[in-house]
């Protein structure tokens, strides 16, 4: 599968059942001797509470293209290379950079697409190429020759006056190109881009194929409604969905839209393969109306959960750690895998006690059988019905997730839907507070 570019791709994400079998190295294990439920790196702050500005969607590095990388040359990332991303898009005609956010952004949302893969490996998104070593944590996985994409958030490092703040990416193992696009920043707002807070929503499906309208193919257009007074949303600006590509039968990707928009000429929410049921978490403006639009290529059915939102009158702002730290690995001392994990998040890593939500990175690896994973707050009074992860036998596979942690219990409950036994592990990527 090619990752989207010029009507290009990039990310991947959420739902119920079916995916490919892949082999590709889990993320890496956690310090010698830490439990699971213990952070085991990255404990050593956090940005600055902060609300989002929206961008839409805007390629910021595609490596097969000289145009768009930092670099002015065409080319892959070598194993162990550490590669700084400016948060910027380039120009050649004269060689200028154009900063997408402003110097004091504090965390931005990427889309990460790992393509033309020559070994099984990882990639890691974080702040700073500068940071010595192997990151502790991984963002997605792939197999050789695979296209795997993935949502993140994360916190940037400055650069200097005049310039963009920038992130880079880790490449474990072989070669690979990678894109990255842009969905938003978090930071200061302007008169053209206000930054909103957000609220979480109890999580539900708001399109299903499967069930209504059929399946899609090349060119089809799916209208959501994502801003209603009966899903909590009717004030968004902006809002956060899983988006899935259910049972595809070809190479294909999809592009999601505020209702009253233009298709955007560069970027993807997510790609999809022949058998492979992904999904990915996308934050994508409203129309007018209240609605977006999905704009798919191939054969699939589609799946559209709504998560949260951003608008002016929600409440919550957004810390990213600023390195990434392991919460949960079930390979570090055998413990069996599970139905219902309950993951105590407060308090750990410096959550502090009045976080509200948080952000995780999760991966399932070594599976025995296809399942998903469905994550929720722990005192919500039972499972959503929805999913944030899908996988099959064998696969290693990772999404960002967005989770309420819940008014007393302060803990997010991980339901492992399978036949088969799984491991799991937890990155935590930032939270949510209220102000």
């Amino acid at each position: 599968m090619r990752a989207r570019s010029a009507m290009t791709s990039a990310a991947l994400t959420a739902l119920v059942l079916t995916l490919p079998v892949t082999t590709a190295s889990a993320a890496p294990a956690p310090a010698p001797g830490t439990a699971p439920g213990t952070a085991s790196a990255g404990t050593g702050g956090a940005t600055a509470p902060a609300a989002f500005v929206s961008l839409g969607i805007r390629r910021l590095l595609d490596t097969r293209s000289y145009r768009e990388n930092p670099t002015g040359q065409a080319r892959k990332l070598q194993p162990g290379e550490n590669f700084p991303v400016p948060l910027s898009t380039w120009k050649s005609h004269p060689p200028r950079e154009l900063p997408e956010v402003p110097a004091d952004a504090t965390a931005v949302v990427v889309n990460v697409t790992a393509t033309n893969t020559t070994e099984d490996g990882y990639l890691t998104v974080r702040r700073d190429a500068d940071l010595p070593g192997a990151p502790a944590t991984s963002t997605l996985n792939f197999k050789a020759g695979e296209t795997v994409s993935n949502t993140v958030t994360v916190a940037v490092a400055r650069r200097g006056a005049n310039t963009s703040p920038q992130i880079s990416v880790y490449n474990n193992a072989g070669t690979t190109d990678v894109v990255v696009d842009i969905l938003g920043y978090y930071g200061p707002g302007t008169s053209t881009r206000p930054a909103e807070r957000y609220d979480n929503v109890m999580p539900i499906r708001v399109t299903d194929t499967r069930v209504e309208g059929g399946r899609l193919g090349w060119g089809s257009v799916v209208t959501a409604g994502v801003a209603r007074d009966s899903l909590g949303t009717y004030e968004a600006t902006s809002v956060l969905l899983n988006v899935t590509a259910v049972d595809p039968s070809t190479e294909g990707f999809v592009v999601a839209y505020p209702s009253d928009g233009t298709l955007p000429i560069e970027g993807s929410h997510l790609n999809y393969g022949p058998g492979r049921t992904v999904a990915n978490q996308v934050v994508v403006p409203v129309g007018a109306d209240g609605d977006i639009k999905l704009f798919n290529t191939g054969s699939t059915d589609l799946v559209v959960d709504v998560i949260g939102y951003y608008g002016p009158w929600a409440h919550h702002l957004y810390s990213a750690v600023t390195e990434q730290s392991r919460l949960l690995d079930t390979r570090d001392d055998g413990q069996s895998p599970f139905s219902t994990h309950r993951l105590q998040v407060t308090g750990v890593a410096g959550v502090p006690e009045n976080a509200a939500t948080v952000t995780l990175n999760m991966t399932v690896t070594e599976p025995q059988a296809a399942g998903h994973l469905e994550v929720y707050a722990a005192d919500q009074g039972g499972r959503p019905g929805t999913s944030n992860l899908n996988f099959n036998p064998g696969q290693t596979v990772a999404n960002g997730v967005t989770a309420d942690q819940g008014g007393v219990q302060h803990a997010v409950d991980i339901y492992h839907h399978s036949a088969g036994r799984s491991q799991l592990i937890a990155d935590l990527t930032g939270y949510f507070v209220q102000g």
